[in-house]
């Protein structure tokens, strides 16, 4: 069976969430700021404040559906870096996408405490 790109968008994002077990609510919080931090500060900016220690579970989210996706072999921010400014501006609007999702399915899933 096909899904539309938004369907595999959507069920990525309930696994994700769903997996996460420590920190939901800090996952949350970094979860929903993801896209207005891309939009005020650029894709890299932004992977770099989020690769650090208590927003890497949601780097990691980044990281992985990307690598779904074959925009990327191992590492977000070095091969975005690195990379021309076509692959950087298809990886920032997947990434903004699945920001959006992201941030839809924690709400509905992370009840705050």
């Amino acid at each position: 069976m096909r899904k539309t790109i938004e369907q595999e968008r959507a069920n990525f994002c309930i696994k994700k969430v769903k997996s996460i077990t420590l920190n939901r609510d800090r996952y949350k919080n970094y979860a929903r700021d993801l896209s207005s931090f891309i939009i005020s500060n650029g894709l890299i900016p932004t992977l770099a404040f989020y690769k650090k220690e208590e927003k890497k579970l949601v780097y990691d989210t980044i990281n992985e559906w990307l690598k779904e996706k074959k925009l990327i072999e191992n590492d977000a921010l070095e091969e975005l870096a690195n990379s021309d400014f076509q692959l950087l501006r298809l990886a920032t609007i997947e990434i903004l996408a699945i920001a959006n999702w992201l941030k839809r399915i924690v709400e509905a899933e992370i009840k705050e405490d």
